[in-house]
């Protein structure tokens, strides 16, 4: 029995398949064309590269560790991952969040050892999606939860200093739980109590 739209004049069947080919075109629009990467793209695949072959992995064998681990990726997919580390035509994939943590768990290491750059020394400059060029010695406190990526540019004032103290109060409010802030703080209160004359050196 044929189906007709609230029109009475064209087939729902026939609208239905129309949205479907509509739909389906436009999925394959948005999955073409070069994928481009930014910064912190490249070096999730440099790393990924970096810790396989420190594995002595295969990239036959790493896929079959991320399908035990509940997060399967084909060899040509992780390839395709590897593959943007290098800026040319190479064919590339993205690394989303949970493909992020399930590679560093197959590897053995946290998520900061794929996010941020380690074949480094602590003053060489590195790029961290989103904001401009900083230290590798910043980027990993900021990512180690130490401080923010982004400090007022300007030092020895009092507006400079309560800027300081609102990015830095900011950062661990609503970038850290609770918890670890308050084990923080006492770690910070004992080392003071135990070598009080820290404080005044370090302030200099």
């Amino acid at each position: 029995m044929m189906m007709w739209s609230v029109a009475g004049k064209i087939p729902v069947r026939k609208i239905r398949d129309s949205v479907e080919k509509i739909s389906t075109d436009n999925v394959r629009i948005m999955t073409t064309g070069r994928i481009e990467l930014g910064p912190t793209g490249r070096t999730v695949a440099a790393n990924v590269k970096r810790l396989r072959e420190a594995r002595g992995l295969t990239l036959r064998a790493l896929s079959a560790e991320l399908r035990e681990r509940g997060r399967p990726l084909s060899a040509d997919a992780l390839n395709k991952i590897e593959n943007g580390a290098h800026q040319d035509e190479r064919a590339v994939r993205r690394v989303d969040a949970d493909d992020l943590m399930a590679l560093a768990t197959a590897f053995g290491v946290g998520p900061l050892a794929l996010l941020l750059p380690v074949d480094t020394e602590a003053q060489d400059t590195v790029q961290v999606t989103g904001t401009a060029a900083v230290t590798a010695h910043r980027a990993w406190q900021w990512g180690t939860g130490v401080g923010p990526v982004e400090l007022p540019p300007e030092r020895g004032t009092a507006a400079a200093g309560k800027a300081l103290y609102a990015a830095i109060s900011q950062y661990r409010i609503f970038g850290l739980p609770h918890w670890l802030v308050e084990m923080q703080d006492d770690e910070g209160q004992e080392l003071i109590e135990k070598h009080p004359g820290k404080r005044r050196s370090s302030s200099g």
